[in-house]
């Protein structure tokens, strides 16, 4: 990997987070200094051990590692818990951070159990001040445990994580949804294999194990870990609550009112993906059900319903700009082609149960994305959308061209009869690779703060990629990474961004400067994926 090292992501320990042993390069550096850029190997991993899948989030890197058994394991590094901290330590003077960094570790030397009975030394006191960090006189322990780690280590799961592409055993399914006793074709399941099982972000990590179960972990004050409950932390992998169809929530649940989705416990069927924006989070379960959960004030969890006029002045439904600490059914998917509403018709019409099945989902930084299994791609969330009532011509301050969606709302302009086949976003954009190569997106471009919300514009042109040799599809922050193989056997790694010039968006694909270093340093090495966190980037490699 390679980017800063003071937050510990990049896995190179305690001696080495003051140092920058592979800073991230800008375009004009590179070209000025004639070299590409160069990157560092994380630490931690036992000889034997093999990165799986690999998530970089704002602060922290999370891995699924497999041993020489083929046992797999959880693996963090940096700060999985932490995010005002991160941001405000980025504000501060490198050498004022460097000290706040070195003092928040262990004192070198002694186990953490044996210093968590201690009180902080005044050194550790100022920096805690410093960072504006209070929990460091009152949680020694979880802070020293969790939220600074210099290293890879290794966060225990029920059964270990799955791997996106596992088939999910038939044992699986059984475990989920006992009480489901109907065995008729509805409920047999959509999705037979795991998809995307593990992300990060802010702060938080979210990781599907082999039995399907959901489990995240990190800051909960918004309910972005989905645990039933509102608290600053979620030390350890926890469930996420409300995992199924309301009809099945209503049949079994045991708690009253608003607390019936709160303590519902069990999945109704194994997750199969999940992706995480900024303080939401959302999960797609083998039946083709998509959730979401935390926080919701901007229409993120897409609980709202779409009036059939679209009149404005409307009262609002109950659950749509609201923050919940547990996931929530997202079933409002409205058929954008419909000729079935009348006059006297509330709501518009709703895709049918078949075609409202969910194939694919990611989540940018405020909002979130679906694809339905009859190939129609959804978004919905913060200033996402056009603001029909805006106009450039007549120009009004408290006007915005985009505004808040809090429904899922369909995306035109993708071309006819091609197959969605991989979607991915970065904090302000979406993309979405097809099935001819190509690659579609919205969102706020790079080059300037242009919303591109009102319909897809291709980033990529046909003929450049070869869909049956896709390895990785993956997005983070300002561009799209697509890895895939070649007849030569060795692979094509293609960086692309959304800009809102179109001869930009034309030849905009590059060649990342790091596969130079790669290939000088060793050959054998192939990406496998890539993945864009805040201040670094984690480059996945086989040899």
């Amino acid at each position: 990997g390679y980017g800063a090292q003071w937050t510990g992501a990049l896995s190179r320990g305690r001696d080495n987070l003051i140092t920058d042993e592979a800073p991230e390069l800008s375009p004009e550096e590179i070209q000025q200094l004639g070299e590409p850029q160069n990157m560092i190997q994380l630490k931690g991993l036992d000889d034997g051990m093999k990165c799986v899948s690999a998530s970089a989030g704002w602060g922290h890197t999370a891995m699924i590692a497999q041993d020489r058994d083929n046992e797999r394991k959880l693996m963090v590094c940096g700060r999985p818990h932490d995010f005002q901290t991160l941001m405000r330590l980025r504000r501060l003077p490198p050498f004022i951070r460097d000290f706040c960094v070195q003092y928040s570790l262990p004192l070198e030397g002694e186990e953490i159990d044996e210093q968590s009975s201690k009180e902080p030394s005044i050194l550790q006191r100022i920096a805690s001040f410093l960072a504006g960090e209070n929990e460091v006189t009152f949680h020694e322990h979880e802070y020293r445990r969790y939220s600074n780690i210099p290293e890879m280590l290794e966060i225990k799961i029920p059964s270990g994580p799955a791997g996106g592409g596992d088939r999910i055993d038939s044992e699986v399914f059984e475990l989920h949804g006992t009480k489901n006793t109907e065995k008729s074709s509805k409920h047999q399941p959509m999705h037979t294999h795991f998809q995307n099982t593990l992300a990060t972000s802010a702060g938080t990590t979210a990781v599907i194990s082999k039995t399907g179960t959901l489990y995240m972990f990190g800051l909960n004050q918004r309910g972005q870990c989905g645990s039933g409950t509102f608290s600053p932390n979620v030390w350890d992998p926890s469930p996420i609550h409300g995992l199924a169809s309301k009809r099945y929530v209503l049949d079994h649940g045991t708690g009253i009112g608003e607390n019936l989705f709160k303590e519902f416990k069990e999945q109704e069927n194994p997750i199969v993906s999940v992706a995480l924006g900024l303080q939401h989070g959302i999960a797609l379960d083998s039946k083709g059900q998509a959730f979401c959960w935390g926080k919701g004030e901007r229409g993120q969890l897409g609980q709202g319903r779409r009036l059939a006029d679209d009149e404005e002045g409307q009262d609002d439904e109950p659950n749509e700009n609201r923050t919940f600490e547990h996931a929530l059914h997202v079933d409002n998917f409205y058929d954008p082609y419909a000729t079935t509403s009348t006059k006297e018709d509330i709501y518009a019409p709703l895709l049918s149960p078949s075609d409202s099945k969910i194939g694919l989902i990611s989540a940018g930084m405020n909002f979130s994305l679906a694809v339905t299994s009859s190939n129609l791609p959804y978004i919905w969330g913060k200033n996402c959308v056009p603001n029909p009532s805006f106009s450039a011509s007549d120009f009004n301050i408290r006007s915005k061209p985009v505004e808040d969606s809090t429904y899922p709302r369909y995306v035109p302009g993708l071309p006819a009869n091609l197959q969605i086949i991989k979607v991915a976003c970065g904090t302000h954009h979406a993309a979405m690779l097809l099935e001819d190569g190509s690659i579609w997106a919205v969102g706020v471009a790079t080059d300037s703060p242009v919303p591109m919300w009102d319909e897809a514009v291709e980033i990529l042109t046909p003929g450049i990629v070869d869909t049956s040799e896709i390895i990785s599809f993956q997005a983070g922050f300002d561009r799209t990474v697509i890895v895939s193989g070649l007849e030569s056997g060795k692979r094509q790694v293609i960086e692309i961004q959304l800009w809102s010039n179109e001869e930009l968006r034309q030849y905009g694909a590059v060649r990342p400067s790091y596969l130079d270093w790669l290939d000088q340093e060793d050959e054998s090495q192939k990406v496998l994926s890539v993945h864009r966190g805040w201040m670094h980037t984690v480059v996945v490699t086989e040899s």
